[in-house]
């Protein structure tokens, strides 16, 4: 009996340590530059513009270009190797114009190679509500999983799940609602996790798109919480930042 008891609380002692080693690190973009780890890179044509400021990160691309650039505007960060077969990276998006035609923008999740991903994006065709985009780029050749509409404008929030090699996607329109999943189904795509980064996957229709970003989440294993609490970061309406343009 003692040994089993013993033994019980072994399990429990492990099995807590690990429940409690996964962490969440959380960017708010407060200030006015980028917090340390986060890069900057942009595509081919490199007219792409980005700052800091009012609580958001603010990408501004001019577009004609397609999905198939392995160079893509974004900012990305390294993700700890213990965090490479299970993450999940969430966050709150905006865009000017509010329906971002002829261009996607979000959430990538890169392995080693910058044409063998998987993202999570909103946008969409001319003349169309805003859509959400789920899918992977493997081996540089695209494997779509599904464009539902998000059936509202920005702001939205998105939220894209490794779990081993299977992904999920998921979007909603504000905290109060629940999470719904993108596309038809979850997919099998296995790499282990090198990169998150934030920013466009193409934007062929030749028009000016800023991308702007709230608040960015990474929850994994020996992920640690940002270095910096934010300093008492008011909740920023997007129809109140542009009444005050």
């Amino acid at each position: 009996m003692r040994k089993f008891f013993i033994l019980s609380c072994g399990i429990w002692i492990v099995g807590l340590i690990s429940a409690v080693s996964a962490g969440v690190w959380t960017d708010d973009f407060d200030g006015n530059k980028l917090s340390e780890g986060w890069e900057f890179r942009d595509h081919n044509a490199k007219q792409t513009k980005y700052e800091v400021k009012d609580g958001f990160l603010r990408i501004t691309n001019p577009g004609n270009w397609g999905h198939t650039t392995a160079d893509k505007p974004m900012i990305e960060r390294d993700v700890p190797k213990s965090a490479a077969e299970n993450i999940t990276v969430s966050g709150i998006f905006s865009s000017d114009p509010d329906k971002p035609a002829d261009a996607w923008i979000g959430i990538f999740i890169y392995s080693d190679d910058d044409l063998n991903y998987a993202c999570l994006l909103f946008g969409g065709e001319s003349n169309q509500p805003q859509k959400a985009l789920i899918g992977s780029m493997i081996k540089a050749n695209w494997n779509d999983h599904g464009h539902p509409q998000t059936g509202f404008d920005v702001p939205v929030h998105l939220k894209l799940v490794k779990e081993k090699d299977v992904f999920s996607g998921y979007f909603r329109k504000s905290e109060k609602d629940d999470w719904t999943l993108a596309g038809n189904k979850k997919w099998n795509h296995k790499f282990d996790v090198e990169q998150v980064g934030i920013g466009f996957m193409n934007n062929w229709g030749g028009k000016t798109v800023t991308f702007l970003i709230d608040q960015l989440s990474i929850e994994g294993e020996g992920i640690k919480p940002f270095a910096v609490d934010p300093k008492s970061k008011l909740a920023t309406t997007w129809g109140t930042l542009k009444a005050a343009q």
